[in-house]
């Protein structure tokens, strides 16, 4: 007998296919929309990253400088024990003999020397002129005062003008104002008038006759 053929298991028919349209329509129009949420994704994913280092460096720089500042902190320390160690071994090594000394200067210092006296003259010459300059103390009492005072106030009066002086300027230049004024009043214009066609004629020939005569003494000269 020859070899017996396997039966196929004949899988259900599929009746209809059925396509989304939606679903269609937005994997079609989506490829942009798509490319950009991925770029979206990238720069959040670059941020975070970006962030973390920067907090790994400002971690990293506060530990530096706190150690840094330990140091420093160790050295001051260090050298405050060696200035109080020189101090105290100075102290005790210091001479009483300064302090004695001192102690007689002070005793000695009688107070601020009173100055000199300001009274003096001094003479300036010069290619033009010859003046003397005299200074003396001030004396602090009523009667140099109430004597600087009366000085000021005789300066003060010689340098006022005197009242009638200024009415007789004000006076003179009032009489000039009134002169000036007749005297305008007085010329009066010449009162301009148009020249006729024989006046005018005339005047040309007048004119040209005087400018041949004088043509005529520059020739002779």
């Amino acid at each position: 007998m020859g070899p017996q053929f396997k039966k196929r298991k004949l899988a259900p028919r599929v009746d209809e296919i059925n396509f989304d349209t939606t679903a269609r329509h937005q994997f079609l129009t989506g490829f942009r929309r798509r490319k950009q949420q991925r770029v979206r994704q990238a720069q959040e994913i670059a941020e975070n990253k970006a962030r973390e280092a920067k907090r790994e460096d400002r971690r990293k720089i506060r530990e530096e400088r706190s150690a840094e500042l330990q140091l420093a902190l160790e050295e001051h320390r260090k050298q405050l024990k060696r200035m109080q160690e020189e101090n105290e071994s100075g102290d005790e090594h210091a001479n009483p003999s300064d302090e004695d000394n001192e102690e007689e200067e002070e005793e000695e210092w009688s107070g601020i020397p009173e100055p000199p006296a300001v009274d003096y003259e001094a003479e300036y010459i010069d290619e033009d002129k010859y003046t003397t300059v005299t200074v003396e103390e001030m004396d602090p009492s009523k009667e140099s005062l109430l004597q600087s005072d009366d000085d000021t106030s005789d300066e003060k009066a010689a340098k006022q003008p005197d009242p009638t002086e200024k009415s007789d300027q004000s006076k003179k230049q009032t009489e000039k104002n009134k002169k000036k004024s007749s005297d305008s009043k007085t010329k009066r214009k010449k009162k301009f008038r148009y020249e006729s066609k024989e006046e005018r004629k005339i005047t040309r020939l007048k004119e040209r006759q005087s400018n041949r005569r004088k043509a005529q003494a520059r020739r002779e000269r």
